[in-house]
């Protein structure tokens, strides 16, 4: 008895601290918005199959349950989210979106749209012939593509006043959205990885040798940056080897850089017509397996302060120079007429392979290892040095959301209906055109990567936990009406669209497969199935196609989320 009593004390214990816990979530809604964010962000950590859930589905997931819970966040956090992340994909593509515009990479912006206009009919078809209800469409588009941008502009152009039906509010258009979001979501990220991982063995397709058919890495290799920096040693000349032929027809089957050289009292650095001679002194920067064999080529290591006296630093450099536009890593030589180690090329976030036949432009980052002065003097001739341009300029920032808030107000009327840009369209559209201007003036409007990274990814969770708090409250709902059709509506809308895309690449382009899956998987900006590729093919090739599509796909997708709205 005396149990059972202590039993029931214990429960009625419980009971009143979690309901002072849900009282005290309820009456703060920023502590309930951090603890989502960062519950969210932890559970984005567990890994399915190898494949990590990421910190958009952890805050998904974790939101739904949240706003199943009737918990609330703060109502700002939807408008700033959706507008720092909207804002900071135009000034990551900026440049690339005009630079394909202008250049070769016309069959991207083909497949971009391929994808886009697909998805877009299925959704507008589907949605008539099981007559889903006004902002299923739109959340089933947006999350069978996995596409934020997409949301975010079906959410703003139903803010901009989309003609509603008899007797539905707002409120409900945006709960279908959010619902029907959250049910295809899961599916757009894991489905889309499932198929491109069986899609190359059910065409006999080995990626792997597909990537190699394009040629091996500038450094013998064709993967990215390697794990380990270089280091600097010094060594004697001591075999007949490295005296035979001049510094600029020297042997390059090993990565390694000569940075000064020691003949008697004289120490400098090797010009193009250098010769080495027995019993120099030479300073070499490489990597530890390289270092490793580097004895039996030059000599016995040694240690001079002489030759050894220089600061070995890696700074992040990004090309403005438009002179540097369009040659590639062969072309340009940095060993030799830079002196600097290549670690790292990145484009618009995505790491690309180090090959010889990588084109560069301008806007992609790449960070370079070597001498302090070695690294000024690159930094003058490609471009900046982001480290200098550490400060993020909030002025341009401000006012570039202001510009684009401001263009957003634009619209047209046709007979009662008006279309605009709305403020998700008129905002991506300032983040591209500032964007572009700072591939040209460094210095302005300044937004380091790690500040862009860091706005980007909050305003997103930021975004997806209000997406998923209003989606927890109707979600089940919405599942027992309409539910399983949704799902294999939403299956459709992932797959149709990449096997279009893929089938136009494949058989009007004529693309390399390893190239074209990376190319479809940018135009679902999906940077899960991305790996996937890369894991495939056991190359960075695919980040090539990736990077090609993925600006374009950011802002077609924003477009079809408007249009579908309207339709």
């Amino acid at each position: 008895m005396a149990e059972a009593t202590a039993a029931g004390g214990q429960a009625r214990n419980t009971a009143v601290v979690e309901i002072e816990i849900t009282e005290l979530l309820r009456g703060n809604p920023l502590l309930v918005l951090f603890l989502l964010l960062g519950a969210g962000m932890w559970l984005g950590r567990v890994r399915i199959a190898g494949v990590e859930l990421g910190s958009v589905t952890g805050v998904l997931l974790v939101g739904l349950w949240i706003g199943n819970r009737g918990l609330a966040i703060p109502v700002s956090s939807h408008s700033i989210g959706f507008t720092l992340f909207i804002y900071c994909v135009g000034m990551q593509a900026g440049p690339e979106v005009v630079r394909v515009f202008k250049q070769d990479g016309k069959r991207y912006a083909v497949l971009s749209v391929v994808t886009a206009a697909v998805g877009l009919l299925l959704a507008s078809l589907l949605e008539g012939f099981f007559d889903f209800k006004l902002g299923v469409s739109a959340g089933m588009l947006a999350g069978a593509l996995t596409s934020t941008p997409t949301l975010v502009a079906a959410q703003d152009a139903l803010a901009q006043g989309v003609q509603l039906p008899p007797g539905m509010s707002a409120d409900e258009v945006l709960a279908n959205i959010s619902s029907a979001y959250a049910l295809t979501y899961v599916f757009g990220m894991g489905g889309l990885v499932l198929v491109i991982a069986f899609l190359p063995r059910l065409l006999g397709i080995d990626l792997a040798e597909e990537a190699a058919k394009l040629g091996l890495g500038t450094f013998g290799e064709d993967e990215p940056a390697p794990v380990e920096l270089p280091s600097m040693r010094a060594y004697r000349v001591e075999h007949e080897a490295p005296t035979r032929t001049r510094y600029e027809d020297r042997d390059v089957s090993l990565p390694f850089e000569i940075q000064l050289i020691k003949r008697g009292d004289e120490v400098f650095a090797p010009e193009p017509d250098t010769r080495l001679a027995i019993g120099d002194v030479v300073s070499v920067v490489a990597l530890q397996r390289v270092h490793d064999g580097a004895s039996m080529k030059i000599g016995s290591e040694v240690v001079d302060t002489d030759v050894l006296d220089r600061s070995m630093e890696s700074r992040s450099i990004v090309i403005s120079n438009d002179d540097i536009e369009g040659k590639t890593l062969h072309g340009l030589d940095l060993a030799r007429a830079y002196r600097c180690w290549l670690t790292e090329v990145t484009r618009t976030g995505v790491v690309l392979p180090r090959r010889g036949d990588l084109v560069l432009h301008v806007g992609d980052r790449l960070l370079l290892t070597g001498a302090s002065a070695d690294l000024d003097d690159a930094a003058n001739r490609l471009g900046h040095q982001e480290a200098a341009l550490h400060e993020t300029d909030l002025l341009a920032l401000a006012l570039g959301i202001a510009l684009g808030v401001f263009f957003g107000t634009f619209a047209l009327a046709f007979g009662t209906a008006k279309i605009g840009l709305g403020t998700a369209g008129g905002v991506l559209l300032a983040g591209l055109l500032f964007g572009w201007l700072r591939s040209r003036r460094p210095a302005f409007g300044r937004l380091p990567a790690a500040a862009r990274y860091v706005l980007m990814e909050l305003g997103l969770l930021m975004f997806m936990a209000d997406i998923a708090v209003n989606a927890g409250s109707g979600i089940v709902e919405t599942f027992t009406s309409v539910g399983p059709v949704l799902i294999a509506s939403g299956i459709i809308i992932t797959v149709v669209p990449m096997l279009s895309a893929f089938a136009v690449g494949r058989l009007v382009f004529k693309m390399n497969a390893a190239l074209l899956l990376g190319a479809v998987t940018g135009s679902m900006t999906s940077t899960a199935a991305l790996q996937q590729v890369r894991s495939q093919a056991d190359s960075a090739v695919p980040a090539l196609g990736y990077v090609g599509t993925y600006a374009f796909a950011n802002v077609l997708l924003a477009l079809a989320g408007g249009l579908i709205m309207r339709l």
